[in-house]
């Protein structure tokens, strides 16, 4: 490579740029990765000699058995969990800001009260601790309900996880696989 002339360098640098984008090219191509068609990650042993292709391909025809028997998928209700774990943030999220927002509206009235009364000050404190406290324990039982819901619906998800599993391993046992 010569780089004592500007075509060289030009060169150079164009070579550098198309094994650059290549590099990008071939990472855009890969994607992102397959799902496992094995999601509890349970030990798969072939017991009749099947090649690891007839492995991955049992491994997907049971999956889909699974799915099939128990009307449930688990990659499916794993996200419908996440949107409920993430609406149970929200509202704990919510329920938080309440309290605040809570004893600033019981300020703000108390002062009002207050003035009317000759001493604003005090108005605002005793507004701002009265609602401030409404607000927390609503805030706190907000919370307490967010995280109840959250965990029923992992409770549920797990519970039927294990009937989904109980199938997908007797699919492959069927199939001369041993399954731990």
């Amino acid at each position: 490579m010569r780089t004592g002339t500007t075509g060289g360098v030009m060169r150079a640098g164009l070579m550098g740029m198309a094994c650059g984008l290549a590099v990008v090219a071939t990472v855009a191509e890969a994607g992102p990765p397959a799902r496992s068609a094995n999601p509890g990650n349970v030990a798969i042993f072939p017991a009749r000699g099947q090649t690891p292709d007839q492995q991955r391909q049992d491994e997907s025809a049971a999956y889909d058995w699974a799915t099939q028997q128990t009307g449930w998928d688990p990659y499916q209700a794993q996200a419908v969990l996440g949107q409920q774990e993430q609406a149970a943030t929200a509202a704990a999220n919510a329920a938080r800001g309440g309290a605040i927002k809570g004893g600033a509206g019981g300020a703000a009235l108390g002062a009002a009260i207050g003035a009317i009364a000759g001493d604003a000050g005090k108005g605002a404190a005793i507004g701002a601790t009265g609602v401030g406290l409404t607000g927390g324990m609503r805030s706190r039982r907000a919370i307490k309900a967010a995280g109840g819901n959250a965990s029923a619906a992992m409770g549920a998800y797990q519970q039927q996880f294990a009937v989904w599993n109980r199938n997908f391993m007797a699919a492959l046992e069927a199939k001369g696989y041993t399954v731990r």
